[in-house]
């Protein structure tokens, strides 16, 4: 068993909320506050916004009858071309007290939902950021390398959360549909990698790795890897690596292009709450592997990452990712989020090493409630589906490559 497992954490709430509960637009540095304040995921943030082209941002604050705000989420919409109705998504949000929320799902959401018919959306995405399962990475390690990845969920759980249990049921009944079945991935992953921090010293966290990291530690001590953390100056080599990366595991690496605009919405925001860099090991100046990196309030995630073959004995991506680890304990954060996988890929994808990769370095599996989706309009949905499903056979086209079975990652 995990000795600390990863529990639901309970949402900062000083007093109670008065309803009934209203929603309408905020500032930007608002809805940072209340994120902070509640433990609001990194894709609710005014960068994150900033860094998806293609999408209107709009900024909502939740209030309760006393006018306190007591909750905050980024709305992405897209829109149908030549249209005014839109398509609205809250990815890994909002930020609310989720805890809470559970006793009365309606009081939170359906403010929510009236926003988004005023303002003509035709339907409306969340992906629920409340924990639903956890497992414990030892026996899910196992079940994967005896009998594959898509057979780890009969599993028993060290978490199960009944406040997930709650709301699942009143979404079911209110027809807010699940996307994606059993870990496939739509939109941001269900099922997560995360390594507890809290209250865990640095021998603690190397003594929840398993033998074969804490070998390629030492290794790559002794190799002379160094790591650093640098800016947007240091996308080109990150990208460099990702694609050598991408070609040797056979997926399709996203363009420079992406990055550089996230790497970019982020750093705008300078050593505030909410900061992206890239992790370099290098072993004296040739860097061996790169990643980026997101921390927001008490959570720090690793989104991307590459690696060369060159001295690859010297373990450049363990070092690398030992000393983000250990960055985000020193910063204060509870959490280090390796972000997630798709059951889908089967034991045999190259994807399921990098699932052992993330066990290996102590995470545990953790399952949130996930994307769920209310159909507020058909006729539009409809429509707004084939336009999409003509622009992706166009990218395809364009592409003239095989996407990846991971492909719906951030």
């Amino acid at each position: 068993m995990t000795e600390q497992p990863l529990a639901p954490a309970p949402t900062p709430q000083a007093t109670p909320v008065a309803v009934p509960l209203t929603v309408r637009e905020i500032s930007a540095d608002e809805a940072v506050e209340t994120l902070l304040e509640l433990g609001g995921s990194f894709l609710q943030t005014p960068a994150w916004g900033r860094a998806k082209a293609g999408w209107q941002r709009t900024h909502l604050g939740w209030f309760d009858a006393t006018g306190a705000r007591v909750g905050a989420g980024l709305v992405l919409s897209r829109t149908i071309p030549r249209l005014s109705r839109s398509y609205a998504y809250l990815p890994e949000g909002p930020g609310l007290p989720w805890d809470v929320v559970a006793d009365d799902p309606a009081a939170w959401l359906d403010p929510l939902v009236a926003w988004a018919k005023a303002n003509k959306a035709f339907a409306l995405r969340l992906g629920y950021p409340v924990v639903s399962r956890i497992w414990d990475r030892e026996p899910v390690k196992k079940q994967v390398v005896d009998n594959g990845l898509l057979s780890f969920k009969s599993l028993p759980t060290a978490v199960d959360n009944p406040a997930a249990r709650t709301l699942e049921a009143w979404l079911d009944r209110n027809r807010w549909l699940p996307l994606g079945a059993d870990g496939v991935a739509v939109g941001q992953p269900r099922l997560l990698c995360i390594v507890d921090l809290r209250g865990r010293s640095e021998a603690e966290l190397l003594k929840g790795m398993n033998q074969q990291w804490r070998r390629n530690v030492k290794k790559a001590e002794k190799a002379g890897v160094q790591v650093r953390a640098v800016g947007p100056e240091g996308l080109d080599t990150f990208h460099d690596l990702y694609v050598e990366s991408a070609q040797r595991d056979n997926f399709l690496p996203r363009p420079k292009a992406y990055f550089d605009v996230m790497a970019r919405s982020f750093a705008s925001d300078g050593e505030g709450p909410v900061s992206a860099r890239f992790y370099e090991a290098h072993v004296d100046g040739d860097v061996l592997a790169s990643a980026l990196m997101i921390r927001f309030g008490r959570t720090f995630s690793y989104l991307y990452g590459g690696s060369t073959e060159r001295n690859r004995d010297a373990r450049a991506s363990n070092a690398l990712q030992w000393q983000a680890m250990r960055d985000a304990a020193a910063a204060g954060c509870e959490a280090y989020d390796f972000r997630g996988f798709n059951t889908s890929l089967g034991a045999t994808s190259p994807l399921t090493g990098l699932l052992l990769f993330k066990l290996g370095a102590g995470a545990d599996v953790v399952e949130m409630v996930g994307e769920r989706e209310l159909v507020i309009s058909r006729f539009w949905h409809l429509a707004f589906e084939k336009a999409m499903a003509a622009r992706i056979a166009i990218n395809k086209r364009r592409k003239a490559a095989r996407a990846s079975a991971d492909a719906a990652d951030i």
